[in-house]
């Protein structure tokens, strides 16, 4: 399986997905001192209250976030997974001498890990370098506590596993319809359901996990699925 690991690699052109995950952090980091300074650019507006605070921001910023590379991972997905499944291609996939799980589970891996660990990294560092500026220039109100910080972890751990399932799922979907727009429109749609559901619920962490338990599950149901699609396609 590292043997396999190690070939998709080596055949997807990796440094794309690194620069555009590195574009993702960036705008990311924009977006959370967006909505710290949200509330005093309209500090009589009530709708801006929901900036108003870490224990706020944390969430909102983390959907956010998942949204974007729920997009990537989508997006390679399609091109690792649905392009390589159609067409001429296909009859190279099913030469190798490995079965066709095998190497259907190596695909999957390499593009949640990649999504999983790149964002991460790009939450881990924008919360570092938010968190600096915070303690020399605050601009939200009140202190970055323990509590704070471990909300940021645990969010950002399930918004990791969040966008790798809504990337699974509409992989899954796109290979149905042999559809790559199909892929990106479901990662659109799954994405604003979830923003949704932590919009309605800022304070509470409960519906996060939920939502994100039932996507996983999800994603490893249409995984068998797609699997056995494969063994049984005919070249």
């Amino acid at each position: 399986m590292i043997n396999l690991l190690k070939l998709e690699l080596k055949k997807t052109n990796i440094r794309t997905y690194i620069i555009s995950a590195s574009i993702i952090g960036i705008c990311m980091l924009g977006i959370i001192y967006l909505f710290a300074y949200a509330p005093k650019i309209e500090p009589k507006d009530p709708d801006m209250k929901m900036f108003a605070g870490y224990e706020n921001i944390i969430p909102l910023f983390s959907t956010i976030c998942m949204f974007a590379f729920s997009l990537l991972s989508s997006v390679m997905f399609s091109k690792i997974i649905i392009e390589e499944y159609s067409g001429k291609r296909t009859t190279l996939l099913f030469s190798y001498p490995v079965s066709r799980r095998k190497v259907f589970l190596a695909k999957i891996a390499v593009v949640s890990l990649f999504v999983a660990t790149a964002m991460i990294t790009s939450c881990i560092s924008i919360f570092i370098i938010f968190g600096i500026s915070e303690s020399i220039s605050p601009v939200v109100d009140g202190n970055i506590t323990f509590e704070i910080i471990s909300r940021a972890a645990k969010t950002t751990f399930y918004m990791s596993i969040s966008a790798v399932s809504v990337g699974i799922i509409s992989m899954a979907l796109g290979f149905i319809k042999k559809s790559i727009p199909t892929t990106i429109i479901s990662s659109v749609l799954l994405c604003s359901l979830l923003s949704n559901v932590v919009a309605g619920s800022i304070s509470a962490d409960s519906p996060i996990i939920i939502f994100t338990i039932i996507l996983l599950l999800i994603s490893v149901l249409v995984i068998n699925i797609i699997t056995r699609k494969i063994n049984c396609m005919e070249v």
